[in-house]
């Protein structure tokens, strides 16, 4: 199977790619202004993960940094703007 099929990895590294996609979906939240309660999810985390977790949110945090917020212009642009 490709390197990139997440089915073809071990039990461990599924876990893990699950929890940095949670990391991923709080920054997000964050970044978007929406309702996010970031201690909830991580305890929504298996407890051998979690500190796992907290680092993956740390770097998306930082990366999030780098990004437009939920009130960009970019985001505020209708349709045919975003076209052109």
């Amino acid at each position: 199977m490709s390197k990139w099929n997440i089915a073809s990895f071990s039990k461990e590294e599924q876990d893990k790619v699950s929890v940095d996609k949670a990391a991923a979906t709080v920054a997000w939240q964050e970044r978007m202004n929406r309702p996010v309660v970031p201690e909830l999810a991580e305890r929504e985390q298996p407890e051998h993960l979690r500190e796992y977790f907290r680092q993956r949110l740390g770097v998306h945090r930082q990366n999030s940094l780098q990004l437009p917020r939920a009130n960009s212009p970019e985001y505020n642009k209708t349709g045919d703007e975003q076209q052109n």
